[in-house]
């Protein structure tokens, strides 16, 4: 199932909601405790030897980020692919058709700031042998409605349901942003405007395909509004502890 070479594809939204901070700076160039978003992503899938090369999908101020990945060296080659916005199932559709995606694709949300492993997630993923795997960590039950759910039966998922209340939650492993999907797999990702989590989970659930990687975060921050951008500055620069942290 898992091959050598793993093809990364790091969804990057537009960040309608952090306006007007993103009228002149792209989401994933936005500083945190001084340094850009996207860095953050980048170094934990650079963990993972497997991943060879990143693409990432954008669909706004392209300009920006070309002018700032042709200055910048990660050491590990990247490629930036026009995407539509089209939530994350329609840029991931994009990329895949675009680039040819024929190998297992790690794939990673651009706005979220959190310390993982992906080596060992990747060599979960081929332990368990199934189409896809989700990175999975544990939150109070008070903060479950902010993510998606995962029930697990040992290793697999067999429920997930995206921001359940308190009461609907049969758990309380919530979705890191972090998946790894084989090929066979993201031939069902549908080109329109719909999320991963709603589109091509429901089918792996239902198959018993999609594995569920638990992982100890030593910290997990999002920073979709100006609210909790300002909190993950606070956080990363040590002003208060971060989320999760013991």
């Amino acid at each position: 199932m898992l091959k050598i070479d793993i093809e990364n594809l790091l969804i990057v939204k537009k960040g309608t909601r952090l306006q007007p901070l993103t009228y002149g700076i792209p989401k994933p160039l936005l500083p945190v405790g001084g340094r850009p978003v996207i860095e953050y992503v980048i170094d934990n899938l650079k963990k993972c030897n497997s991943i060879k090369k990143i693409y990432i999908g954008i669909s706004h101020m392209r300009d920006a980020l070309e002018h700032y990945f042709n200055h910048v060296d990660y050491g590990i080659e990247i490629e930036l692919v026009r995407t539509l916005g089209w939530e994350t199932a329609g840029d991931l559709k994009t990329i895949v058709i675009e680039k040819e995606i024929s190998e297992p694709a790690f794939i990673a949300y651009g706005d979220n700031i959190t310390k993982l492993d992906s080596e060992n997630m990747c060599n979960f993923h081929k332990k368990n042998n199934k189409m896809g795997t989700v990175a999975l960590f544990e939150v109070p039950l008070e903060d479950v409605s902010r993510f998606g759910v995962a029930d697990l039966d040992g290793n697999i998922v067999k429920n997930f349901v995206e921001k359940p209340t308190q009461a609907q939650a049969k758990s309380n492993k919530a979705n890191a942003g972090y998946y790894i999907i084989e090929p066979e797999a993201l031939e069902d990702l549908e080109l329109k405007k719909i999320k991963v989590e709603e589109s091509l989970f429901p089918k792996l659930v239902k198959k018993q395909e999609l594995a569920g990687y638990v992982c100890k975060l030593p910290y997990w921050l999002d920073i979709g509004t100006i609210e909790s951008y300002r909190k993950a500055n606070k956080m990363m620069e040590g002003i208060i502890p971060p989320s999760g942290s013991k």
